[in-house]
């Protein structure tokens, strides 16, 4: 809780994945991976209930082991790998209205991918809306790996003729504008922001400029490496 604001995080953990099976419960530097995004979140100072919805009764039985709630299995209607992100969280937001009674004043929405992000951010990302009577929401960002001015579809015949404007053509990597990317590590917004716009985006959310560390999300098994190496760099320096 901050400023009398009660806060639920809940983590969003699919069962599947294709290119690292079992992606959220394989082990990490000794600990499945979702373990370290549970404890993050129970470390804050601030989160007063750490919700997991999955679809998985492993990823349950683990998420329980290392401290969360995980009061029901995932609908198959909204499980998969086609499913939005946005229906587990309302639907994790009807389960505590309608089952339990409750009703929180923020969001803490995080995925088990981002094992660097620690309790320091989630704190920093929850202080921040607390402080700005404008912001409805907080949205963790990164410096975009590669400028939007550097990409462009490629044509049927491959040509690259057209592919870059001739200004950027002229420029060096460092003169073209920064541009910036939702890390994907911490979101936290208003209950009823959300319940009004389904997003994280609107009109009232604002930037958390995070680092590319922090922001590392693990969609492959070289995610997963790198992972590894920035891990045991992070917690063996401690």
């Amino acid at each position: 809780m901050i400023n009398n604001k009660s806060i639920v995080c809940i983590i969003t953990a699919r069962g599947g994945s294709k290119e690292v099976p079992g992606k959220n419960i394989k082990l990490i530097q000794g600990k499945p991976l979702i373990a370290w995004t549970v404890e993050a979140a129970k470390r804050s100072k601030y989160i007063d209930r750490v919700i997991v919805t999955t679809d998985s009764e492993e990823i349950i039985k683990v998420s329980k082991e290392f401290g969360a709630d995980a009061p029901f299995k995932r609908p198959d209607s909204i499980s998969g790998d086609k499913a939005k992100q946005e229906d587990a969280i309302f639907h994790t937001m009807e389960y505590l209205e309608k089952q339990e009674g409750i009703k929180y004043d923020y969001i803490v929405i995080l995925t088990p991918t981002h094992p660097l992000r620690d309790e320091i951010e989630l704190d920093l990302v929850i202080e921040s809306l607390a402080a700005n009577p404008n912001a409805k929401a907080y949205v963790t960002m990164i410096e975009a790996k590669t400028s939007p001015l550097h990409c462009n579809m490629i044509p049927a015949d491959n040509s690259l003729a057209n592919f870059l404007s001739e200004d950027v053509k002229l420029k060096n990597r460092q003169e073209l504008p920064t541009y910036f990317q939702p890390s994907g590590s911490t979101s936290v917004i208003e209950w009823d922001c959300f319940v009004k716009n389904g997003s994280i985006f609107t009109d009232d959310s604002y930037a958390y400029v995070t680092d590319s560390i922090s922001g590392h999300d693990i969609n492959s098994v070289i995610d997963f490496k790198v992972a590894e190496v920035l891990m045991k760099e992070k917690y063996h320096s401690i």
